[in-house]
């Protein structure tokens, strides 16, 4: 039944789960902010609930089709802490890598190598009280090209 049928932002997703009370949850790509945001100010909602809503988002990075170093760089200056699991290159949806400026790619802040890890991290961020979320990014098993 179509009418049945929906879809969220992260955002959305966001402040369900802290509703509901789920503290993980996994989605395809974040939004963020979007290439030309000096001129249109186009920046996705996301980046601030992750600001304000302690949860763990596990997804492929950022949406390919945005600026992903200003991305991170906005989820920096909203507490938002971000890994890239196994690696350190940051991925962008369906590529291991997002390509930075100068063609250089994108690092994660951390690094995590494993759902333990991973799990450690977010459990030491709750612990602390922070009022932020988590980005988990795991790379693409079966990348574009």
């Amino acid at each position: 039944d179509p009418a049945a049928c929906g879809a969220t932002t992260v955002a959305a997703t966001a402040w369900a789960a802290r509703r509901a009370g789920v503290h993980v949850f996994a989605t395809g790509g974040l939004g963020g902010v979007h290439r030309g945001a000096s001129d249109t100010w186009d920046v996705s909602a996301d980046l601030d609930e992750l600001g304000r809503t302690q949860v763990l988002v596990v997804c492929g990075g950022v949406k390919s089709i945005l600026d992903v170093p200003k991305t991170l760089e906005a989820l920096e200056t909203r507490g938002v802490a971000v890994a890239a699991l196994g690696t350190r290159d940051f991925p962008a949806f369906f590529s291991l890598r997002s390509p930075g400026v100068d063609g250089a790619p994108n690092r994660a802040p951390l690094r995590v190598d494993s759902a333990a890890e991973a799990a450690a991290w977010f459990g030491a961020h709750r612990e602390l009280g922070l009022a932020s979320g988590c980005v988990l990014a795991v790379p693409n098993p079966a990348p574009l090209p």
